[in-house]
């Protein structure tokens, strides 16, 4: 069954060559041959909305929400495409995952798609803003650790940041297919929340015209939500506007 996206995409930034969105969890970016009969996609909002063709620079996972930027012309396409090739783009997560993270960490672990025997080189870092312990009791543990983390993958594998919070016994919550399914349950039979908790929320490259770019985005509701019902020790806590 279809899922409908959580909240409503919106423009960050717009200018004549380039256009930078907020996709929200569940949204595809656009069509593809798995989803071809899926009603919604971003691409297609956005062109509707501008009344004109676009173009996708870059893509995020259907469960992700965040940051996806867009072009206006070919020129520009390539411009800032050719950057995320490079892994010239500074991008920039935020994950909550199971258990207590180090206070930083790396991974550095190769990949590969679906299907393709060629697995290519992925790197992934992060840093831990905050933790908590509540009292909700899951498999056998009586209480329950998390962690929320400011992650910085260098590269942009299939799934790489699930898959290396994977690695590394973290899993993202709300993740169906890397994840704990037990501590996804949870979540969603006692707090309410079933979507991934994996947003883009800054994205920094080159304008077309030579300019230095920063994108922020705010983080989706589920969010707010853990950060208002939990009481996180270390660090001031999740930013947004």
């Amino acid at each position: 069954m279809e899922q409908e996206p959580i909240g409503d995409p919106r423009i960050l930034f717009e200018d004549e060559r380039l256009v930078a969105t907020w996709k929200p969890n569940r949204m595809l970016v656009h069509r593809t041959k798995l989803d071809y009969y899926e009603r919604q996609n971003l691409r297609r909002w956005l062109a509707d909305r501008l009344d004109q063709k676009v173009d996708p620079i870059h893509r995020l996972d259907k469960p992700t929400s965040g940051i996806v930027l867009f072009a206006k012309d070919v020129d520009a396409l390539n411009h800032v495409k050719t950057q995320f090739l490079d892994h010239t783009v500074q991008k920039e997560y935020i994950a909550l995952v199971r258990g207590y993270t180090e206070a930083q960490g790396e991974v550095e672990k190769p990949l590969q798609k679906e299907g393709s025997d060629e697995a290519k080189e992925a790197f992934t870092a992060y840093e831990t803003l905050y933790h908590v312990e509540v009292p909700i009791e899951v498999s056998r543990y009586p209480q329950s650790r998390y962690s929320l983390v400011n992650v910085k993958p260098r590269t942009g594998r299939f799934h790489q940041i699930r898959l290396h919070f994977s690695h590394l016994r973290h899993p993202i919550l709300g993740d169906s297919k890397h994840g704990d399914r037990k501590h996804n349950h949870m979540f969603r039979d006692q707090l309410n929340l079933a979507p991934l908790f994996l947003h883009a929320h800054s994205l920094s490259f080159q304008h077309p015209n030579g300019s230095a770019m920063k994108i922020h985005a705010p983080v989706p509701s589920h969010f707010l939500e853990i950060q208002r019902t939990w009481d996180w020790q270390k660090g001031a806590g999740v930013t947004h506007d």
